[in-house]
């Protein structure tokens, strides 16, 4: 089974990209700095019948980069 979430620097300097495969979205944040700097787009296989979970979905990414790479996240 693939992984749920994928962390991957960024291009962009002092900042990762954090991408759920199952739900198809992406959030993308500067480096210490999440609750303030965190983009999420949604990609071409997401399911418009899922926006309305899309804040469970963003809590349950939070909650696994919190626990797995909190470094990242804030300082």
């Amino acid at each position: 089974m693939a992984q749920k979430y994928i962390l991957q620097e960024s291009e962009r300097p002092n900042h990762w990209i954090c991408t759920d495969q199952e739900n198809q979205i992406v959030c993308v944040f500067e480096d210490h700095k999440f609750n303030d700097t965190q983009k999420i787009t949604t990609l071409n296989d997401f399911d418009p019948a899922k926006y309305k979970d899309l804040a469970r979905f963003m809590r349950e990414m939070g909650d696994w980069l919190s626990k797995n790479h909190y470094e990242k996240l804030f300082s």
